[in-house]
């Protein structure tokens, strides 16, 4: 009985001198990423709040009109770029650009959202927007290449309505009524009332 106790002490020495580090190293290492994680987790959960709070702020102050918060929402976007909340206060400043009629830092707000690689549906409405303001310029050509990205359907009425602008615009009556009847019959659209009467403005070609 003595000798096998001895025999199997001397095995955990033996199996502990072996791989005894190896197995103490990976309790270290699994407990430092788990509470590593924890702290990831946690410190991930502070900077969105942190950056949802700031967004509030942004809006806030822009539907105030705030003074300097053109100013403080170039700040946030700059300082937030790449992440969704920043693409929503680029949205937001170029909505209230356009209704101020700064309409050079309602382009570059929009722009920024196209360009630095937003999901499908904020970048769709940057492009219906930024399509608006360009139309609102009478940069007829630069605003129908924003729209003729591939968009979700969601967005096919409002591009086909603001193609029908451009058309209109530059004379196009065949081209603008056929874009109008198009977005009368994208899948979803809301646009029926306002876009029958662009419908029925137009001249008989």
């Amino acid at each position: 009985m003595d000798q096998t106790e001895e025999q199997q002490v001397e095995r955990i020495k033996e199996f502990w001198a072996e791989h005894g580090k190896g197995i103490i190293a990976g309790a270290i290492i699994g407990l430092g990423l788990f509470f590593g994680w924890r702290y990831y987790d946690k410190a991930t959960i502070e900077a969105q709040n942190t950056a949802s709070r700031g967004y509030e702020a942004v809006v806030s102050q822009l539907n105030a009109g705030e003074e300097g918060a053109i100013t403080n929402a170039q700040s946030f976007i700059k300082s937030h770029q790449d992440s969704q909340y920043g693409y929503l206060a680029a949205l937001q400043l170029g909505r209230f650009a356009a209704q101020e009629g700064d309409l050079a830092t309602a382009v570059t707000s929009f722009q920024s959202v196209i360009d630095g690689g937003a999901d499908d549906n904020l970048s769709a409405i940057a492009r219906v927007r930024l399509a608006r303001v360009l139309t609102a310029q009478e940069q007829f050509q630069p605003a129908l290449d924003v729209l003729n990205a591939e968009l979700p359907k969601a967005y096919l009425a409002f591009a086909n309505e603001i193609k029908g602008d451009v058309y209109a615009a530059q004379g196009d009556i065949a081209k603008a009524r056929e874009a109008y009847e198009s977005a009368l019959n994208s899948d979803g659209s809301t646009l029926s009332p306002a876009v029958e009467l662009k419908l029925n403005s137009l001249a008989k070609s």
